[in-house]
This record gives structure tokens, sequence and C-alpha cells, in this order.
């Protein structure tokens, strides 16, 4: 069969959060080209550069990836010197344009946090939470009674105020009031203020899982699941790839708010697609997750999946994503994780498992006998020698007897 041409689509490599040394590596990745010859070449300003490799070019369904890389030096790297890589396909060209990034770090600081009760008055009951010098602005209070959320059960008046530190930083400071009824407020009742926001805790890294489609004879499209499972802190993106494409207007996807649990979030995205494009032989769908969960760096996990067989693949990178160009800033490597295993797979394991455990029991069955017949030689000899000592002593005795005679 005639295979169609595609151009390669160009993305950048930066590397993620501090480096030490002398030599920047850069990387540049091609995606979703075909036929698999392409040439990688590297410039800066202008000028050419030599320190490159480039790899061998990797196919995945009908198209190919490839990567190259260039060393430069790290004084041109950090005075933001602008770099570019080119890419020369027959089925048309691609480039990517960089430089280092500017990344200005926001101060963070903890609140202050106080808590005071009003006495009853006129039936009512008040409470106080005070958040003291706290940033970024960005925050929010709850109230839990008894252990339960009731911030949106009751009546709240919140206020926010700004100030300067000492060294002239900005923070800010804030307050919530709670009235209930004193009817539902008894001795045994605890209020609780949960203040959110300021400095979060340490990022926590999602589990990401495509979870196979069901299969929908009375209906003419299909639903993909990306699940994204136990990360923080709650701000998460989830993005689409049909043949490492990114999915343009022509599907329709989205992503649900994050639901919070025991401190963590998980996530739903979803991709609607026809069965016609499901069904297509090759097509390849990727969920892309975006999440803060190493310092200094983002991480972004893809999960893909397939019609012909429901494998899936898992390819782990370390991205950071520029939210202005877009762009995927990826570390220096890239791991593939080959599909899982197919039903006649399976049947084989399963076999083998069931050889082992009957091996596993005549093992244990031929070192019992050896065992039994061990001390069952060991008896007989045993009652061969207390038989062959009384003999002993039986003839002794009878000489003794003939000698005095």
């Amino acid at each position: 069969p005639q295979t169609t041409s595609r151009r390669p689509t160009v993305f950048p490599l930066m590397p993620c959060g501090s480096q030490s040394g002398d030599i920047v590596t850069l990387g540049c990745l091609a995606t979703g080209f075909n036929p698999p010859a392409v040439t990688f070449s590297w410039n800066k300003g202008g000028t050419a550069l030599t320190d490159l490799i480039q790899y061998t070019a990797v196919q995945k369904g009908n198209v190919y990836t490839g990567v190259s890389q260039v060393r430069v030096r790290r004084q041109d790297w950090d005075a933001r010197q602008t770099f570019q890589c080119a890419v020369r396909h027959a089925a048309g060209n691609g480039q990517a344009s960089f430089q280092k990034p500017c990344k200005l770090l926001a101060f963070k600081q903890n609140p202050t946090l106080k808590v005071i009760s009003s006495p009853d008055e006129h039936g009512t009951y008040t409470a106080s939470c005070f958040a003291k010098e706290f940033a970024p602005k960005t925050h929010a209070i709850r109230w839990l009674k008894n252990g339960t959320d009731i911030t949106r059960k009751i009546d709240l008046i919140s206020t926010v105020s700004e100030s300067r530190k000492a060294d002239g930083k900005k923070v800010y400071n804030a307050a919530s009031f709670l009235t209930v009824n004193s009817n539902d407020v008894n001795e045994d009742t605890e209020f609780t203020c949960v203040f959110t926001g300021g400095q979060r805790g340490n990022p926590q890294r999602p589990s990401v899982f495509m979870l196979p489609p069901l299969e929908q004879t009375n209906k003419a499209e299909v639903t993909l699941t990306c699940f994204v499972k136990d990360f923080f802190p709650k701000e998460v993106f989830v993005s689409w790839l049909v043949d490492d494409e990114e999915a343009d207007s022509s599907y329709a996807f989205n992503t649900t708010e994050p639901i919070e649990n025991n401190g963590f979030y998980s996530a739903y995205g979803q991709l609607f697609v026809s069965l016609d494009q499901w069904q297509r032989d090759g097509a390849v769908y990727s969920c892309v997750v975006y999440h803060e969960s190493v310092v200094n760096t983002t991480r972004a996990i893809v999960r893909s999946i397939g019609y012909r067989t429901f494998d899936k693949n898992r390819i782990d990178l370390n991205m950071n994503i520029n939210q202005d160009s877009k762009y995927l800033f990826v570390t220096d490597s890239l791991e593939l994780h080959h599909p899982g295993l197919s039903d006649d797979n399976i049947a084989n394991v399963a076999i083998i498992f069931i050889l082992l455990f009957l091996i596993t029991l005549l093992l244990i069955f031929g070192t019992t006998v050896i065992k039994v017949i061990r001390n069952l030689c060991a008896s007989i000899v045993c009652r061969f020698n207390s038989a062959m000592s009384t003999l002993t002593d039986y003839i002794y005795q009878a000489s003794s007897y003939d000698r005095k005679n």
C-alpha cells in the first residue's frame, strides 16, 4: 500500500532546572513525519554549529520520531543568545528557535493563623479566623464543623488587606468571620479554620492511566478517558495528541474539575472520537498530562492507546511547557515502555505458571520422600547396630562361661 508523506512537527528541547558545567546540551525533537529520512542542522545567530548528534528515527505507527542534540557553551546559553534547529524532510521542512527562558521566582510565605470565638449573643454564635502576612495573594479560607466542610452552608464575611515587610516584600492579611445559629452549637461542637494558599506543600507527581473504551455498538462515538490520580497541587493540564500531533478543533475533549481526597487531587480527561476514527488502522491516541511535580521543573506524562489491540505505550518525558509559546522543553531522556501482554501472551504466561506450580509440587514431594527414606534408613541402621551389639555381648558372655568350665 502507498504511504502518505507527512512533514515533521518540530519542538525545541531545553534543559530543566539548574545545571553545572561549562557545556549545555540542547535538543531538537521532530515528530509525526514519513518517510523516515530526515536531516537536522543547528546554528547560533546564523553561524552553523557542528558539535551535534543525530539519532536514528524511531517508528511509531505509520510515522517517525527523530531527535538531535547539540552542545553549546554555557556562557552563550546564560547570555540568552538565540539558537535555531532546522529540520529538512522530503514532505516539508520545519524549524524551531529558542533561548534560555527568564523565570522570576514569586515570593511565597505561609500565614500566621489565629481563631477567636465570640460569646453567644442574641442566639448567634460568631467565630473569627485571621491569616497574617502570607504571599502570594491567591488564597482560600474554609470552615469545618466537626470535620465537615460547611463553608457554602453558612454566612461568611471575608476581607483582605495588603502590607509590606521590612525588606520591602509584599504580603497579605485576610480575615473570615463565621456566623451560625446558637441552636446548631453545643459543648461538643468544634469549628476549624482551614487556610489554603501562600507557600504550598511539596508537589506530588500524578499517576496517569489510559482507560480503554467500552464497546458502544449503539453509538457512533467512542470516549477515551485519561485518569490522572493523586497529584498536588491542584493545577493540572491535560491535552490530547492524535498520531503524535496536537488534536485540532475537529476533536472534542474536556477535563473535569480536580477533586480533592485526603489532600491530593484526581481528574479525568476525555477525548471523543467517531468509531471510524477509533478503528482506523494504525491510529494512536495519546493524552499528555502537565503538572508541577518536581522543584524548579515541570513534568508531563504521556499515555497512548490504539484500537487494534488496546495495547498501551508509556512515554515519560521531563518537560517544561512555556505557557506563551506552548513549546515543549524536555530533558535529555526519552524513555519508552513497550506494549503490555496480548491475550495469547497472557495464555502462555498462565501455562508457564501452571508448569512452574507442578514442578514446585514435584520438588516438594521428592524432597519429602528423600527425607522419609533417610529417616527409615537411619532407623534400620540403628536397629542393626543395636542387634549386633546384643549379639556381641552374648558371644562374649558365652566365651567367658566356657573358660570357667
